[in-house]
């Protein structure tokens, strides 16, 4: 399965993942070490924090492994701004309170709702994905019904980074 992410935010979670394993997992598996050290293992909270700190290390790594295995980078998709889709930008006229409102879609890496960047997986994203400029969407999302005009689509623009 592979996963959409921008350039940016793939280079970032590939050096979360480079530092989560060469500088997180050896220090804790010493951390570790030091505590099984000490002795009786049952009664050792220090071991057993260290324990479930490695887990969860293990489990980020592995994920972040997964995520970026078989990367699709959203820069390098031939998009259409026909219809919208993964790495468009949308214009759209929220009908309930005549306000603007625009979106982009991305992969969940690179979601920031507070920005209005939102992931493809996202009910709000899937309601919009494959309509037209001019198509009115009926959407339930978690907060409840969002009546939507479609006025523009563009070509996701990613910010220059510094």
């Amino acid at each position: 399965m592979s996963h959409f992410f921008t350039r940016a935010t793939y280079a970032r979670l590939l050096e979360e993942l480079t530092r989560l394993r060469s500088e997180a997992l050896p220090a804790l598996s010493r951390a570790k070490n030091a505590a099984a050290a000490q002795g009786d293992l049952s009664e050792n909270a220090e071991y057993q924090a260290t324990s479930e700190q490695l887990t969860m290390l293990q489990r980020r790594i592995y994920e972040l492994e997964e995520q970026l295995r078989a990367p699709r980078f959203i820069e390098e998709l031939p998009i259409s701004c026909e219809r919208v889709s993964v790495g468009t930008t949308v214009v759209c006229l929220d009908l309930a309170t005549r306000e603007t409102v625009t979106y982009t879609i991305l992969g969940p890496a690179d979601a920031e709702p507070e920005k209005n960047v939102i992931s493809y997986q996202s009910p709000l994203a899937r309601g919009l994905i494959g309509k037209e400029p001019d198509d009115e969407v009926t959407i339930e999302v978690p907060s409840g019904v969002r009546r939507l005009r479609i006025l523009d689509i563009r070509r996701f623009d990613q910010p220059d980074q510094a």
